[in-house]
């Protein structure tokens, strides 16, 4: 039986610039920042002699966790991060004041993806206010208001 959510996991190609990003956007240090070369590590994953630099944050407001891996043995290759391929996965994040913090990420590098926050106007958020961007690994990150 499944009894909750732990995280989401993004491969990036720079861990510096992706925990410095999102040290950023959360107003925190990652809880964890360290190398991951322990055998187990390499049976987990299937790649033998593995090394990966990870950074793991607490998503604001909740008990979910960001999970930041890059791939230091095996190298891999970037993938088209583009939203509309298969096998592309979002972050979306809550916030009260979408203006705010559509400025601040911004402010921090984020690429919007349209020139403002738009409104939902139907389906179960008809009404609620959302925001896409790129973070500067080219991950999307979502904002939608909630209040």
């Amino acid at each position: 039986m499944l009894t909750g959510f732990s995280h989401v996991g993004f491969t990036v190609t720079d861990i510096e610039e992706a925990a410095a990003f999102y040290q950023k956007v959360f107003e925190a240090e990652p809880l964890v920042r360290r190398v991951y070369d322990a055998p187990y590590t390499s049976v987990q994953i299937g790649y033998p002699d593995a090394r990966l630099d990870i950074a793991i944050f607490r998503i604001p407001g909740s008990d979910g966790l960001l999970e930041l891996i890059q791939y230091l043995n095996p190298v891999g290759v970037p993938v088209d991060l583009e939203t509309r391929n298969p096998g592309t996965a979002h972050l979306c994040l809550n916030t009260d004041d979408l203006d705010a913090e559509y400025a601040r990420l911004t402010g921090l590098g984020a690429t919007p993806r349209s020139a403002a926050p738009v409104e939902i106007t139907s389906g179960p958020n008809a009404g609620r206010r959302v925001a896409y961007f790129r973070d500067p690994q080219g991950l999307t990150l979502e904002l939608m208001e909630i209040r």
